[in-house]
């Protein structure tokens, strides 16, 4: 599965990543003030949310071995 790596000494709490997440796979943990992958199984590994980081705070770990890796579903496919 799909994770996010957030480095809190990076992170200024700043949202856009969260804003940013077009299936809300991120949300935002009140408790710790930084982003979460909640729903890392709807992550769409667009890296979007790593790209729109002012801070380059987080990075998104794709899992290739998922079976919704988008290279093993197009071999699928042929």
């Amino acid at each position: 599965m799909h994770s996010l790596k957030i480095d809190e000494g990076l992170c200024t709490g700043c949202r856009e990543c969260v804003d940013s997440c077009f299936v809300d796979a991120i949300r935002w943990d009140e408790s710790k003030g930084i982003p979460i992958c909640a729903y890392p199984e709807d992550c769409q590994v667009c890296f979007v949310c790593e790209r729109i980081c002012p801070a380059r705070a987080l990075e998104v770990i794709p899992d290739w071995k998922s079976k919704y890796n988008p290279r093993t579903i197009a071999k699928d496919r042929r």
